[in-house]
């Protein structure tokens, strides 16, 4: 080989690792500003924000518009840019102090600091002040928020004395490196696996004390047990989310495992006895022997047995199902109560896949000095309390129970086109939210834009919320300029 030769060849090595390691000092410098994460965040949220501009099918324009409060601001053609590096993730995390933290990447610190100034001159931010190496404003009278050429850290809420604490802990968490951050805890691990445009980490410390007792029930106390991840994406007219029970312990897989066990992949045996003016609709696939064990381990569930099987033999009931059982609730939602206590039956049905019709045997003695049983035909029969009557029998291994005679045969069009994603779930549940929003039930978001929700569990702790809207509906773009949730 000749002096050109290796010199030429030299030249391209040293282009390539000056190449690589320009490269990789770019992207290390470029991702630090994550260590500001607290080590200890109890819950840590990523946002994607191009990939949801690019969903919503807005500009950068767009985004910047949204920001300005008064309709004057955003018609102004001038929108300048935040600062804020958008090609970047955007975080969010709670932190032990409990205070809630947002952090960013900078694009433009100039830029940053004349959108503040704008604030400040609008009323809605302090002065801005310089402090211990970071620019300082507080914003909207409570969020303290501090940056410099690369990062931007807002947190709060805090008033008065609690901002100086606060600002104190702000420097500290600009100041670590990655091994003091959260970048090395399994909860940042868990949040960057995949790439949805949002998505969540939560430790169960976070969850309403009502949430905490149900999941105690499933062994989860705290995230050494498991964690949740929650993850949001929109295509077109649909938004979809997921919530999967990441497990940790050894107890809280086993507790995973006993519900696969119990909650059967469906076969879709019910769908076409469903009414064509339901409310909700929601289908399991259990084997009766294993579901009545389950039930009985409620001590609330189990009293409520014991007081059904003296009206009918409910144990022989559960015991001969085997396959699908639906619970649907028809007709006029106004008759639902806000108080579940006071909920009315009148509109509510069960069918259930049964394996025999045994326990048919001794139906004509059912019932007791209150409730009357009287037989229909040797497979229908109707419960008598008062005015009201209900309605149970067999057909075709289909036992019914509800406040019409026999099995439905209107058929339910949008359950029928949905039957391929039934059967592919161990849960399913469906709403019709029109219908719900109307009825006196208090739905905690405003969900009037969406027509639907569907709610699946594929396998064992990992959920699958769709909400739908009506076609042409851009709900990213709806989100964005505030019209949903």
């Amino acid at each position: 080989m000749n002096k050109t030769k290796i010199i030429l060849l030299s030249s391209i090595a040293v282009t390539v690792v000056a190449m690589l390691v320009t490269f990789f000092i770019m992207r290390t410098s470029g991702d630090a500003y994550v260590n500001a994460i607290p080590r200890d965040a109890t819950a840590i949220v990523r946002l994607d924000a191009k990939a949801f501009l690019s969903e919503a099918k807005l500009g950068l324009k767009d985004l910047l518009r949204l920001f300005r409060r008064t309709k004057a601001e955003q018609e102004n053609d001038e929108v300048k840019s935040l600062g804020i590096d958008m090609k970047r993730p955007i975080y969010a995390f709670t932190s032990s102090s409990g205070n809630l933290g947002f952090l960013a990447s900078i694009d433009d610190a100039d830029d940053l600091t004349n959108f503040l100034k704008e604030e400040h001159d609008a009323g809605r931010a302090s002065e801005m002040t310089r402090q211990r190496g970071y620019s300082w404003i507080v914003v909207n009278q409570q969020w303290l928020l501090a940056f410099d050429g690369k990062r931007a850290l807002m947190m709060g809420p805090a008033l008065g004395s609690a901002q100086d604490l606060l600002r104190t802990e702000m420097v500290a968490l600009l100041e670590q490196d990655k091994d003091e951050s959260a970048c090395s805890q399994k909860l940042f691990a868990r949040l960057e696996d995949g790439d949805e445009p949002l998505v969540a980490v939560v430790a169960p410390e976070v969850f309403p004390a009502e949430a905490r007792r149900f999941l105690r029930t499933f062994k989860v106390r705290s995230i050494e047990d498991a964690m949740m991840r929650l993850s949001c994406e929109c295509e077109n007219n649909e938004l979809k989310l997921e919530a999967d029970v990441l497990a940790e312990s050894p107890e809280v897989k086993d507790e995973l495992k006993r519900l696969g066990q119990l909650m059967r992949p469906l076969r879709g045996q019910l769908i076409d006895y469903a009414h064509a003016d339901h409310v909700a609709w929601l289908a399991v696939n259990v084997e009766g022997s294993t579901l009545l064990d389950a039930l009985r381990s409620n001590p609330t569930i189990r009293a409520a047995l014991v007081a059904l099987n003296l009206i009918v033999d409910a144990d022989r009931i559960i015991r001969a199902v085997d396959g699908d059982v639906a619970i649907e609730l028809t007709g006029s939602p106004s008759l639902y109560s806000r108080n579940f206590s006071d909920f009315q039956i009148q509109n509510m049905y069960v069918t259930a896949k049964v394996a025999h019709t045994d326990f048919l045997d001794g139906a004509t003695s059912w019932g007791n000095s209150f409730i009357g049983v009287q037989t229909l035909t040797p497979t229908d029969f109707a419960l008598n309390l008062g005015t009201s009557t209900s309605y149970f029998g067999v057909k075709d291994k289909i036992f019914y129970f509800g406040s019409r005679q026999g099995l439905s045969d209107e058929g339910n069009r949008y359950l029928q086109d949905e039957r391929s994603d039934i059967r592919q779930a161990r849960f399913f549940a469906t709403f019709d939210l029109p219908a719900l929003t109307s009825s006196d039930m208090r739905i905690p978001l405003d969900l009037s834009r969406f027509e639907r929700v569907n709610i699946v569990m594929e396998d064992a702790g990992e959920f699958k919320l769709k909400l739908i809207a009506p076609e042409g509906c851009n709900i990213a773009r709806e989100i964005l300029m505030g019209n949903i949730l």
